[in-house]
């Protein structure tokens, strides 16, 4: 039996396809500018006021200082 060529063959093709996958994560896709409208306001649907004040708390109480317990 001679099965050397389709061995050969067969590794080659697996070489080949091995080589074009690699090859393929390398590629980067083009970066093109997208027209995209700009945001509105995050108090835009309601009081503007309320909204600070929401956003105060909120961020008054991811404070670590004002939820660490005070040193005896």
């Amino acid at each position: 039996m001679n099965t050397a060529p389709i061995t050969r063959g067969a590794l080659t093709l697996v070489a080949a396809l091995t080589a074009v996958a690699a090859l393929a994560g390398c590629s980067e896709r083009t970066q093109e500018l997208q027209a995209k409208k700009p945001d509105q306001a995050p108090y835009a649907g309601g009081d503007k006021t309320a909204w600070e004040s929401q956003i105060k708390t909120r961020n008054q109480n991811q404070n670590e200082y004002v939820r660490a317990p005070a040193r005896p």
